[in-house]
């Protein structure tokens, strides 16, 4: 009959007009997921013309500029500038550092200081093309700290002052204004540090009872929570953000027992193993150029000063 046969196409114009059919035939498809990262290459590119660790090292301007650190004969006030693979001197520090700090302001400059030599600093610096000026006082001194730039400022990490450990995590804006932004569940010098997703985590330490092996996220506004832990306690592991996790290598978990191990972490799996270094490695610095790729700068390779820079590249798989 010619109502019955009609009744499908009338049922079917009913669903494109309710939504439904249009809503089907426009859904775009899911973005492809990230394979999994499962190991790494490793390979030499340069060298540092005096072996440092304790050095602060970051991205800026498609290349890595590296501060300071301690070489065999003491402290360092030496910048340099990695190019691909090639090395420049890029000026000097108004005076020797180790361990401390750096990480980029919006405009171009980086934010680099804290760091000691026999006594623990309280200045900051300001490094912009070779030149090197005066930014801002701390409200202590503090050595031994992390710098991450996150959401327009720099997040200062932990610390130490020459006799206490410090807690607070400082924020410091592009205009130099410093104000408490968080806290540590405990004092802690020599942690690894990155912000990824909006958020800081923190690996590892030494507080006042020893290496530390917990995993802090960091929230702007809300504060600190533990989501994890390091299989062994470690202070100065070389941890960076990549596009959608981080690196966690090495550490020491002792004075002078390094470790070789590498993790990658993700705030939604966790903790992975993906390889070693070929010997251990601590108090070093690591940046990350993108596309998986992160050069690794100086350390301590348990009794030795490193003097290696070298590119670490993922894998990924599955």
């Amino acid at each position: 009959m010619p109502h019955s046969r009609s009744r499908p196409l009338i049922l079917l114009l009913a669903l494109l007009l309710s939504g439904c059919g249009h809503g089907a035939l426009s859904k775009k498809p899911a973005p492809p997921k990230s394979k999994v990262v499962t190991g790494f290459t490793l390979r030499e590119i340069a060298a540092l013309p005096v072996a440092a660790e304790g050095l602060a090292a970051t991205l800026q301007g498609g290349g890595v500029t590296i501060f300071g650190g301690l070489g065999p004969r003491g402290s360092l006030d030496a910048i340099y500038r990695l190019e691909g693979t090639h090395l420049t001197a890029a000026g000097h520090l108004p005076l020797p550092i180790h361990d401390l700090a750096a990480a980029p302001l919006p405009g171009g400059a980086v934010l680099v200081g804290g760091g000691g030599q026999i006594s623990s600093f309280d200045r900051l610096y300001l490094y912009r093309a070779g030149s090197v000026t005066s930014f801002a006082t701390l409200p202590t001194p503090r050595s031994d700290l992390t710098a991450v730039s996150l959401q327009g400022a720099v997040y200062l990490v932990g610390g130490y002052t020459g006799s206490s450990f410090l807690a607070t995590i400082l924020r410091v804006e592009p205009d130099g204004h410093i104000a408490a932004a968080g806290q540590l569940p405990l004092g802690l010098r020599y942690v690894g540090a990155a912000a990824l997703g909006g958020r800081i985590y923190v690996f590892g330490g030494l507080g006042q009872q020893g290496c530390q092996s917990a995993i802090y996220r960091f929230t702007p506004g809300t504060g600190v929570r533990r989501v994890g832990a390091l299989p062994v306690p470690v202070r100065a592991p070389l941890v960076a953000a990549g596009s959608d996790g981080i690196l966690v290598a090495g550490g020491e978990t002792a004075p002078g027992q390094d470790v070789a191990a590498v993790y990658w972490y993700s705030p939604g799996s966790g903790l992975r193993a993906i390889g070693r270094l070929p010997g251990p490695l601590a108090l070093g610095a690591v940046v990350y150029l993108g596309r998986d790729q992160f050069v690794i700068v100086g350390g301590e390779d348990g009794s030795q000063i490193a003097q290696g820079i070298f590119l670490l590249h993922l894998r990924r798989g599955g």
